[in-house]
């Protein structure tokens, strides 16, 4: 069953997800996420790798089982297979810059020992694994 609906907005700048590496365009897709006060991103992880650049806010990025206070110029890196959420901590909007390969596997959502291990680590304490629904027509579990 769905999670609630995200309150996180995404806005796709340039490129766009390709099921195949050889479709015409970009080779990668460069994103915008603005997450509201109170609010997540889905925890997950994916093949793929990514870089986030923090565009305005302050938020907690949880990248494995390590959290980091992020704001305004900072990089994140997230390597594949690297469980990932990036949390709004203030009362404004959060918004980050997402760059990732156009043609992509889809996200995994964490379950089982996975997810037991990285709510018991220093994460943890800041980790929503139901803040936001998984990937629409997909269920947890790799995909």
């Amino acid at each position: 069953m769905p999670g609630p609906p995200t309150k996180v907005v995404r806005h796709t700048i340039v490129g766009g997800r390709k099921l195949s590496s050889s479709e015409p365009g970009p080779g990668f897709e460069l994103r915008y996420f603005e997450v509201p006060p109170g609010a997540v991103t889905r925890l997950e992880k994916h093949e793929h790798e990514h870089y986030v650049i923090v565009g305005q806010g302050v938020g907690r990025a949880i990248v494995g089982h390590e959290v980091r206070e992020v704001r305004q110029h900072d990089v994140v890196y997230v390597a594949p297979l690297e469980p990932h959420q990036f949390v709004n901590r203030g009362d404004v909007p959060f918004g980050f810059f997402c760059i990732v390969e156009a043609h992509r596997d889809v996200a995994q959502m964490l379950e089982g020992a996975e997810l037991a291990a990285l709510l018991a680590s220093p994460a943890g304490a800041y980790a929503d694994p139901d803040g936001a629904p998984p990937p629409l027509g997909r269920h947890a579990g790799p995909a």
